[in-house]
């Protein structure tokens, strides 16, 4: 629940702000208007296929501002816990070249077969067989099994494509064996979330279209969560979840967050 006064707000992308290439109707203003208040704004995408200045850069394509550094996602997580773990280790990485790019620039050595100390698997448009069996390889060997995230799908601007979840659930059933999520709703999700706007958790809102990634996440961190109806979730969704796993406001969309802060 919202203690007092919000000074921090953290926004999923894709469904939340944008849909494909367009802003939602309202959205650039919306923030706009947040910013001019003196919000501080991460934006956090589980996208890995992306850097933060392409996400920025997408962003500002689509009307919103925002900054390459007020980029967050769940490359740059897993960047930062494998490098505290297996500082200079090998990485298998199955992903784009956005989590490859984080990951050696923490000084990781990146390799297509094992052995391995980390298998990361990130969104991977190429995913093949080949890359299926070097995963499990390695992970039978002893690496550590780390996802971006369990996203089953994703949103586009004509519906939806398979998420980085499907391609998880591949590696998962063969070597039976769970990961250790790295993006939305992961704790190390949101503790990242929330440090890197300085503040502390109660200070902090965060604002997404999914129930299961963007409030679980804002729950676990010790967030205040607000639900928008543009994305995944409905008001159906909401009904059938537990009282621990509501959010805190539904709002129809972001147009309307600015009313709630204010209440």
């Amino acid at each position: 629940m919202r203690d007092g006064p919000v000074r921090g707000l953290v926004f999923d992308i894709d469904g939340c702000l944008v849909r494909g290439p367009h802003a939602i109707p309202g959205a650039p203003e919306a923030l706009a208007a947040l910013r001019a208040r003196g919000h501080r704004m991460r934006f956090f995408t589980n996208d890995s296929a992306k850097t933060q200045a392409e996400t920025a850069e997408r962003l500002a394509v689509a009307g919103i501002d925002a900054a390459a550094e007020e980029v967050l996602s769940s490359a740059t997580v897993a960047a930062s816990y494998v490098s505290s773990r297996f500082q200079h280790g090998r990485v298998l990485v199955i992903g784009a070249g956005a989590l490859r790019t984080v990951l050696e620039a923490q000084g990781l050595a990146l390799v297509d077969a094992p052995p391995a100390d980390a298998v990361v698997v990130g969104r991977d448009v190429d995913f093949t067989f080949a890359k299926l069996n070097a995963a499990c390889r390695a992970i039978w060997g002893g690496a550590a099994f780390l996802a971006t995230n369990l996203d089953r799908r994703m949103p586009v601007a004509d519906g939806f494509v398979p998420g980085t979840g499907s391609l998880v659930k591949a590696v998962a059933w063969a070597t039976a064996s769970s990961p250790r999520v790295m993006g939305k709703p992961s704790l190390w999700a949101g503790r990242a979330a929330v440090a890197s706007l300085g503040l502390s958790a109660r200070d902090v809102v965060v604002v997404g279209d999914a129930l299961l990634q963007d409030v679980r996440m804002g729950k676990v961190a010790g967030t205040a969560t607000v639900l928008v109806l543009t994305g995944s979730s409905t008001s159906a969704d909401v009904e059938r979840a537990t009282p621990r796993s509501r959010p805190d406001a539904v709002l129809p969309d972001v147009t309307y967050l600015q009313g709630w802060l204010e209440t």
